[in-house]
């Protein structure tokens, strides 16, 4: 009997592999907890859409750094927040057109860069490292942006949202205390803190909150959905089964899907129960009913030196039931940073430094 402590080269060569994307997924915050190896390895960079769909590239903004994420007021204006690789300082790029062509905003700050919201066209701010909930602030679109720091708040802002009547909220924590949600209504100039649950909690990932038809749906500890009105009344906390959140997403108050880090759940019924919809990991573009919706699923990794996913684009009619499925893209879930729903067929997505128009094919006549 061959002994345990000797291995055969492919089995070196998974043992590797396995290890690397352990480690990888320290940094990327990806937990291929169902890791699943493919001898199908060849290197495809190309976006592809699945079938019903096109992509196409809008641009790629030459830029010395890492592009984090695109926000769009209206269909033609629209900001890219990114930090460059000179000290990771803040980077704006403003489009007019609907993405076609950016202009960098030329930041004079040396600040380093967490999280980008615009209120409107003209009012907008980034939140950045350090404590008192450092933020810079535009009144003019990104021409000039001043600082803003409070010193009765603890920690860096996060994941900056709007209600219907402008009201400006933001989770705060500095990751060593507790975990708060905060609101403003008077453009960020004081803040009130309207919700302090020892239930919240952040860990740094892609989701803190979201805010729809004006209820709050805030991460909870151990999995558990925390839902709020507006003024950070706890009305529920739902068990999801989970321990982290990459991405919620509300369909209506009944209908939800979420994904975590090695599987996507779905409930019907406002979180009292879920189904399983995908049992890798993923991440939702939109649902835009109960059934029909689109994501980027990873479907295996390769045995080699680098990390190497293989990953689709997938749209699905039947609720997660089945996909159709784009041909595999290579690393497309770490590649990918943000995206902006245009309309319920139309959205923008960040791969990289490239922001590409994902929509509905028109049928031919």
């Amino acid at each position: 009997m061959e002994s345990s402590l000797f291995y055969t080269k492919p089995q070196i060569m998974k043992k590797l592999i396995i290890a690397w994307v352990g480690i990888f997924s320290i940094f990327s915050c990806q937990e291929p907890d169902d890791f699943q190896l493919t001898k199908d390895c060849e290197v495809s960079s190309e976006i592809v859409a699945p079938k019903g769909f096109e992509i196409n590239l809008l641009k790629t903004i030459q830029f010395n750094g890492n592009l984090m994420e695109v926000q769009f007021i209206d269909e033609t204006t629209g900001y890219i927040l990114g930090g460059n690789n000179v000290g990771g300082y803040a980077d704006v790029f403003k489009t007019i057109d609907g993405g076609r062509t950016w202009k960098n905003m030329e930041i004079a700050s040396r600040e380093v860069p967490r999280n980008m919201f615009f209120l409107n066209k003209q009012i907008g701010f980034i939140s950045f490292y350090g404590s008192n909930g450092n933020l810079l602030k535009t009144t003019d679109g990104g021409k000039s942006w001043d600082k803003l720091s409070y010193s009765d708040l603890n920690g860096m802002m996060y994941h900056m949202q709007k209600d219907s009547e402008d009201n400006i909220y933001s989770i705060i924590t500095d990751l060593n205390s507790e975990t708060l949600l905060l609101k403003s209504s008077d453009t960020a100039q004081t803040w009130q803190v309207i919700n302090d649950s020892p239930d919240l909690d952040f860990d740094l990932v892609t989701f803190s909150f979201k805010i729809f038809d004006d209820t709050i749906y805030i991460a909870g500890a151990d999995g558990k959905l925390i839902i709020t009105d507006i003024h950070g009344n706890q009305q529920n906390m739902i068990q999801t089964g989970l321990t982290s959140f990459k991405d919620v997403h509300i369909v209506d108050g009944d209908n939800l899907v979420i994904t975590g880090s090695a599987k996507t759940i779905k409930s019907s019924d406002g979180g009292l129960n879920w189904i399983d919809i995908y049992e890798r990991s993923s991440r939702i573009i939109n649902f835009n009913n109960p059934e029909a919706g689109m994501m980027i699923l990873n479907k295996s990794y390769c045995p080699s030196d680098v990390y190497q996913s293989n990953d689709v684009l997938a749209f699905t009619d039947d609720g997660g039931g089945s996909w159709v499925e784009s041909l595999p893209v290579t690393n497309m879930i770490s590649r990918y940073s943000d995206h902006v729903i245009l309309s319920p067929n139309r959205y923008l997505i960040l791969f990289g430094n490239s922001l590409y128009e994902l929509m509905c094919r028109k049928s031919s006549s």
